[in-house]
């Protein structure tokens, strides 16, 4: 057999294959076109849609960390102002006291207790604590000196009151001995000794409002036992 090739011209080739010849440069693979979104929105893909989402849920969640944060400072603010108005209350600076089962109105610095006794007020109805305030002012004390107990509110004998509140000076407005459950006369404007403590019994402080006359008499009986014993 003869081992002599034949080889025919491309020209030939293709007439004779022109159905089923494939060039290499028809076989290559045409650029896959992505669409630019900026120009057609409607090309988006669905991971792009899907980023889109996610974006948009980021952002509320990070507004409401935000809006957390801004809410819990005033309450932590507010949290330490109440620990702090709690701590105020309890120092010798608050006005009014409750120690053990009494209240009273003062810090009770000088060892005077006013005892008095007033229906219509916690401690004492505005009018009498002004003129309270004046006779004080002039014995050189303050309310901070005293510790003024209203009996009329909160039912105290004279041994509770003093068991739990020691006193040199005890000033009692129209309150009876019976009602203190002492055995003492209650005479007014004289002061008595009590173990180590003195009692001054008056009328009341209504009855010295007033420029009148029988105010002015009862203020002025007062004074003097009160220059007596404050040495003024």
């Amino acid at each position: 057999m003869s081992t002599e090739k034949t080889i025919l011209p491309n020209s030939v080739l293709v007439s004779l294959y022109k159905d089923t010849l494939v060039l290499p440069e028809l076989a290559k693979k045409k650029p896959e076109i992505i669409p630019n979104p900026l120009v057609s929105p409607i090309a988006q893909t669905s991971s792009n849609k899907v980023a889109a989402v996610t974006t948009s849920m980021d952002l509320p969640a990070a507004n409401l960390d935000t809006q957390a944060t801004t809410i819990a400072a005033p309450s932590a603010s507010m949290h330490v102002q109440i620990e702090a108005d709690k701590d105020n209350n309890n120092t010798t600076n608050e006005p009014i006291k409750e120690l053990g089962q009494i209240k009273y109105l003062g810090e009770h610095l000088k060892q005077v207790t006013i005892i008095v006794k007033d229906e219509l007020a916690v401690y004492l109805n505005e009018n009498d604590l002004t003129l309270l305030s004046s006779i004080l002012s002039a014995c050189k004390l303050t309310l901070a000196d005293i510790a003024l107990i209203n009996v009329a509110q909160q039912k105290l004998s004279l041994h509770e009151i003093l068991n739990v509140l020691p006193s040199k000076l005890v000033i009692i407005f129209d309150v009876s001995s019976t009602t203190l459950k002492i055995k003492l006369p209650t005479t007014l404007y004289k002061s008595i000794q009590l173990g180590d403590t003195y009692l001054l019994f008056s009328n009341s402080l209504s009855l010295m409002q007033g420029g009148d006359q029988s105010a002015k008499l009862e203020k002025g009986k007062l004074w003097a036992i009160l220059k007596s014993l404050f040495q003024l």
